[in-house]
């Protein structure tokens, strides 16, 4: 990588005054570092639409950073999606991360069946349509189990939301980095020439990253796992080991050519600015 990264950092709505303040000292925190934009994620279902949309527009105006919302289709017609999109657009969002979102619990609803879209594939091409000129897409390094067959037919799907449009694929978190470059090497084989990001999840709270892998297959090794448990009574030996693989992370990643980074902040600060620092960035006036 030759000089600093570039980087994205995504962000959640809160619920709670105490989380509202969270994100507002983090929020303050990271914006110095200069990323790109800042993205904010949508809840299953639509569950953080108000919240999405609000954030993103106080981040925008208040912090003077371009930010994207994350926006889901599974659940919506497509009335609904257009009149989300036209809502954004009015007020002068350009960049949105398009997803299929997670499947409710009590499955989706029937009118979004009859009426919504089929893919996300098809809500490209809308957003393209409404004048949306960035739209980030999903990427996942251990889709099918992580053999070659599964990967392919995922590479080869998120191959046609690039073709429709797309402009970025960002990853699922990985915590092994082997499962980005295989699917970085079959990316450049089915001749992408987009970036593919890495989605990077700083270890802030391990057994909640780890707990979360487990229902969206993301392999944890072995041997941080071993790690973590070992130091599970000592606080300040397992801040170390979390910081310490979060920076070795990236900082692998970087040597082998990685320039775009996706940060998945939890809306915590601290090993996010680390991480930052160790990508060659700096915040003017403020203190790591």
């Amino acid at each position: 990588m030759n000089g600093p990264a570039r980087i994205s950092l995504e962000f959640f709505p809160p619920r709670t005054e105490e989380l509202t303040a969270m994100l507002t000292a983090s929020l303050k925190r990271l914006l110095p570092y200069r990323p790109l934009y800042c993205t904010v994620s949508y809840g299953a279902g639509g569950t953080t639409r108000v919240g999405t949309a609000r954030w993103v527009q106080r981040i925008r105006r208040d912090y003077g950073i371009d930010c994207a919302p994350h926006l889901t289709h599974v659940s919506h017609t497509r009335e609904e999606v257009r009149e989300i999109v036209g809502d954004y657009v009015a007020q002068g969002v350009r960049r949105m991360i398009a997803l299929r979102g997670d499947i409710p619990a009590d499955g989706v609803p029937e009118e979004a069946r009859e009426r919504g879209y089929s893919s996300t594939v098809e809500l490209i091409a809308d957003l393209k349509a409404a004048g949306i000129r960035e739209v980030m897409v999903g990427a996942h390094p251990e889709h099918g189990g992580g053999e070659p067959a599964g990967l392919q037919q995922h590479v080869e799907f998120v191959k046609r939301k690039l073709d429709a449009g797309a402009t970025l694929a960002i990853t699922q978190f990985f915590l092994d980095n082997d499962r980005y470059y295989r699917l970085r090497d079959a990316f450049v084989a089915a001749g992408i020439e987009q970036f593919l990001a890495p989605g990077i999840m700083p270890l802030h709270n391990y057994k909640q990253v780890f707990s979360f892998a487990g229902k969206t297959h993301v392999g944890v090794p072995s041997a941080l796992r071993a790690r973590f448990e070992s130091a599970a009574d000592d606080p300040d030996t397992v801040r170390e080991i979390a910081e310490g693989f979060s920076l070795d992370q990236v900082r692998n990643l970087a040597a082998n050519g990685v320039e775009r980074f996706h940060i998945y902040t939890m809306n915590r600060a601290p090993l996010t600015a680390a991480i930052c620092e160790a990508l060659g960035l700096s915040a003017p006036g403020t203190q790591s």
